[in-house]
């Protein structure tokens, strides 16, 4: 028997369409036919989230089978066939990378996949790395997806979550979803392992908007949880599904730095710092928060508009306030300077604030008011204005110590919130695909 271990990246559009795990679910099926069957889990592996050219979510699939010496170019020019007829080329952010490799992982593929969490990476620094290992590769157009097929084979995940995914025919573009409401609510309530399907309102986040074939995706902590509660969803159209294993929801995409001068850009991390001034809303009611570190390095940490309550809490900071900051590192340039886009913030401890009040009169003790600018104050009763100045009052803050984390439709895929704790114990649960047809017509 001989592992074989196949990458793909790169084959979706954001706008025509498409997903590279439905191609990855089309793939094991194909797979199958061969004598070869599924030795795992399939994987779905999320990227550095700040790649500006990435399609969607920067997620390259990992499939890992065992099987019959010697299947290894069958299966490479089965993928070969399906990436070709399943691809958006047409899109030029859609650039296919396709790995297959038989035996042990080579240690510098799970090197490249760290790599390609906190970095830019280009295909000069893979291909020399496929040619060495002599594996076989193909990348279409400027083969940029090699770097996530090459990343995804040699993904190690220390910690992950799990994600089953319902699919409809990709030939199929609607953006509606033909999905029941009802039955992802009492889905969720039947297996409360799993995440992310809806939010504190109620409305559904686990469907998608885009022309893509995934109908919905349940997230979970438990294999058999999540994928029962996915088969319970009651969808139209629903052809297949897939329960893959995961890196989504660990932070493993963010790095702890000691100061903002190691910020670099496309990069995430996390450190401690103190808020630097009063935090201010910008056009589009982008609210921004300059930050210091302790040897007095500065920057604009940012939270956006679709951030909500997120921003809105982030709002009643304070200078002097010591806070730790997750976000990715935005690369200065034309009207924008070097900041960082807020994930999440742990507020650790906050400043005293101090308002000036007006006192009560000092003669007959009554209340006092503004004369107007630059008037002073008077005595309401009895018209006293002497001896009164504004006094300096402490203010109870509305903020107190603790995370604040935007809404679940604001999370990146990558996003660890507070109420998730990864797995670290792989439990092997199959079938980890199906199809559905009639089932869910």
């Amino acid at each position: 028997m001989t592992e074989y271990h196949i990458g793909v990246d790169s084959t979706d559009s954001a706008e025509l369409g498409m997903c590279t795990t439905y191609l990855g679910a089309l793939i094991i099926e194909e797979m199958e036919k061969l004598p070869v069957e599924l030795s795992t889990y399939p994987e779905l592996v999320r990227l550095n989230p700040n790649v500006p050219w990435k399609t969607r979510g920067n997620g390259a699939v990992a499939l890992r089978f065992s099987g019959r010496r010697g299947q290894e170019r069958r299966m490479f020019d089965t993928c070969c066939e399906m990436i070709e007829k399943y691809s958006i080329m047409e899109d030029p952010q859609t650039n296919p990378g396709l790995v297959v490799i038989s035996g042990n992982v080579p240690e510098e593929f799970t090197e490249t996949y760290h790599e390609a969490l906190h970095r830019l990476m280009g295909t000069d620094e893979i291909i020399p790395l496929l040619k060495e290992h002599e594996c076989l590769f193909r990348g279409w157009k400027n083969g940029r997806g090699l770097i996530g097929a090459v990343s995804a084979v040699g993904a190690r995940f220390d910690e992950f979550t799990y994600e089953a995914i319902l699919y409809r025919n990709g030939e199929v573009k609607d953006r509606e979803r033909l999905v029941d409401p009802g039955s992802v609510r009492e889905a969720s309530r039947k297996h409360p392992s799993t995440f992310f399907n809806v939010d504190d309102r109620g409305d559904l986040v686990c469907i998608p908007h885009s022309p893509c074939p995934v109908i919905c995706g349940i997230r979970g902590l438990e294999p058999v949880d999540t994928r029962s509660a996915l088969l319970e969803v009651s969808a139209g159209r629903a052809e297949r599904w897939v329960l893959w294993r995961t890196n989504q929801h660990t932070d493993v995409h963010i790095v702890a730095i000691d100061s903002l001068k190691d910020a670099s850009p496309y990069s995430s991390v996390s450190l401690d710092v103190v808020v630097d001034s009063e935090p201010s809303y910008h056009g589009g009611g982008h609210l921004s928060i300059p930050v210091r570190d302790g040897s007095g390095h500065t920057m604009t940490a940012w939270a956006y508009e679709p951030t909500k309550g997120f921003r809105k809490e982030l709002s009643g900071l304070i200078r002097g306030d010591s806070i730790r900051i997750w976000g990715s590192v935005r690369e200065g340039g034309g009207r924008f300077e070097r900041g960082i886009n807020l994930e999440k913030v742990e507020v650790q401890e906050l400043e005293k604030k101090r308002d000036l009040v007006n006192p009560r009169c000092p003669l007959c003790g009554g209340p006092t008011e503004s004369m107007g600018k630059g008037q002073g104050l008077r005595c309401k009763s009895c018209g006293n204005r002497e001896g009164l100045e504004k006094l300096p009052m402490e203010v109870k803050r509305k903020l107190s110590p603790g995370m604040i984390e935007p809404p679940p439709t604001a999370w990146r895929h990558l996003f660890r919130p507070s109420s998730v704790t990864p797995v670290k114990e792989l439990e092997v649960a199959p079938p980890f695909h199906g199809l559905l047809f009639e089932d869910h017509q």
